[in-house]
């Protein structure tokens, strides 16, 4: 079972250049046959768009990008070349255009498609699916306060905390990390802690958000299906 990111929901983002309107959309999609209904669902929504330039790649292997008959170049590779630098899987973005009267020329229309992926993806929520347990952790009240410090500076996704005979917290934590996580809140506790630990299976776990401050010159070299 091999980890990757992708993200949930939908996200969007809008700007305007020189009179044309973009509009970026992120979604999930495990198949092209969901990026090509969510593709559907953006023409829609927004009706009277000229363009909607379309791009993804799926953690099976698929890939594709569409320029929608902007020019050759200028659309569906910026898009997919901002997925590729995510470094995101099971991804699709849709970006709609509503021509504004003013041609923008190729360089600024793959400023402009590579801008509005980018504003879509960094609002999105990035999770990782990676193989992962769910633990439960009860312990005594007096400890909680420490435990709850732990798990918030390891960065654990906490699922649910109840609180009755004693505090019981349910975490998900990555496989590689739940021996480590155990031993350490049992040091931390004297021992006076009980776990339960479930079964590895490939999970969603919170990841940090898409970050595009390193991001270079789109590459022209992409070797892929194109509509």
């Amino acid at each position: 079972m091999k980890a990757f990111r992708t993200v949930t929901g939908v996200s969007t983002a809008e700007f305007e250049d020189r009179n044309s309107r973009f509009f970026g959309y992120v979604a999930h999609a495990t198949t092209e046959e969901e990026a090509i209904d969510f593709r559907h669902s953006i023409r829609d929504a927004i009706p009277e768009a000229s363009h909607y330039v379309s791009a993804w790649i799926m953690h099976s292997g698929a890939a594709h990008y569409s320029d929608a008959q902007e020019p050759h170049g200028t659309a569906g590779l910026p898009v997919y070349t901002v997925i590729q630098h995510s470094q995101l899987e099971d991804v699709v973005i849709v970006v709609a255009r509503i021509f504004g009267g003013t041609l923008l020329g190729r360089g600024g229309l793959m400023r402009a498609y590579t801008k509005a992926a980018k504003y879509a993806l960094e609002k999105a929520h990035i999770v990782m699916y990676a193989p992962s347990c769910d633990v439960l952790v009860s312990v005594e009240y007096p400890l909680y306060q420490q435990l709850s410090t732990l798990i918030a500076d390891r960065g654990i996704q906490v699922l649910d905390t109840s609180f009755a005979g004693d505090v019981t917290i349910e975490m998900r934590v990555l496989s590689q990390d739940v021996d480590k996580t155990c031993k350490d809140i049992e040091d931390l506790c004297n021992g006076r802690v009980e776990f339960f630990v479930g079964d590895e299976q490939m999970q969603m776990v919170d990841a940090p958000p898409i970050s595009f401050a390193d991001y270079e010159d789109i590459d022209d070299d992409a070797d892929l299906d194109e509509d």
